[in-house]
């Protein structure tokens, strides 16, 4: 199983600096959600993890090896990425996007193969795409593009994956829907999968780690029940809340408490004095 750590981190655009000695250590075949307030830093770590940013400073280190170390092929083997907002070429159905997930398995030369048929058909039947198959993906809804960009991602067969935000822009039923689908994956399979997500709620039920980051750098790390925290809220986000178990999983939920948490006549009260 592959393991990925991240290692006195810097890195930015130009002369703003995002990440700031950054530590991490991924944990091998677990699903681990990042959160954080907008522009600390999470989008920016998974690039470095995927080799699309170059740090300024220290290393994310795949299986013993720097990243940038390991040729380009060998990586797409190992470390699939899915981005924020990913674009398809116009016209392309969904079985030509999905098989697009082999090209780290064909060499120069190569042909495709009864096995890249293989991954193409099992990536579309865990999606529950196949009906999709001959459909052009600028015709499909939100939830079921992100699910075809996630089986593209599976049909790559990578140990692991990375994806920016997945339920951007989804309503709650695909939401809860691609995250069950990643959870299946991650059971089935062993991968490990590195999610940024932005429903703290959403990310404490399904993660076995959750990472929270501040000012990029990481804040707390750790399982949920540790990690998602009243104090941790307020420290990351700004906000006061109440955390009480989820009555489905369990685990943490996170109450957020407003000016207007309270009834209408505990407001009114606020104001009169």
């Amino acid at each position: 199983m592959a393991t990925l750590t991240v290692h006195a981190l810097d890195a930015g655009y130009g002369a703003r600096r995002i990440l700031a000695d950054l530590d991490l250590a991924v944990s091998p075949g677990d699903i681990t959600a990042i959160v954080g307030a907008n522009a600390c830093g999470k989008s920016t770590l998974l690039r470095c993890m995927a080799r699309l940013l170059r740090p300024s400073a220290g290393r994310v280190v795949l299986d013993g090896r720097s990243v940038r170390d390991v040729p380009t092929r060998e990586l797409a083997r190992q470390l699939g990425l899915l981005p924020q907002t990913p674009v398809a070429p116009d016209g392309i159905t969904v079985a030509d996007l999905v098989s697009h997930g082999r090209h780290p398995h064909q060499g120069l030369l190569s042909r495709w193969t009864v096995a890249d048929d293989r991954a193409v058909a099992a990536a579309l039947d865990a999606t529950r795409t196949t009906d999709l198959a001959d459909r052009e993906v600028d015709q499909l809804s939100g939830g079921q593009r992100q699910r075809v960009w996630i089986a593209m991602a599976l049909a790559q067969e990578t140990d692991i994956l990375l994806l920016d935000e997945p339920t951007t822009f989804l309503d709650i039923a695909h939401q809860v829907d691609i995250l069950d689908l990643l959870v299946d994956l991650n059971r089935a399979r062993g991968t490990t999968i590195v999610m940024v997500l932005h429903d703290l709620n959403l990310a404490a039920r399904y993660a076995d780690q959750l990472v929270a980051m501040r000012g990029g750098v990481v804040h707390a790390a750790g399982a949920p029940e540790t990690v998602l925290t009243e104090t941790m809220v307020r420290e990351v986000f700004g906000v006061a809340c109440r955390i009480m178990p989820d009555p489905t999983s369990g685990k943490p939920m996170m109450l957020p408490l407003g000016r207007h948490s309270g009834t209408r006549d505990r407001a009114a009260e606020v104001i009169a004095s």
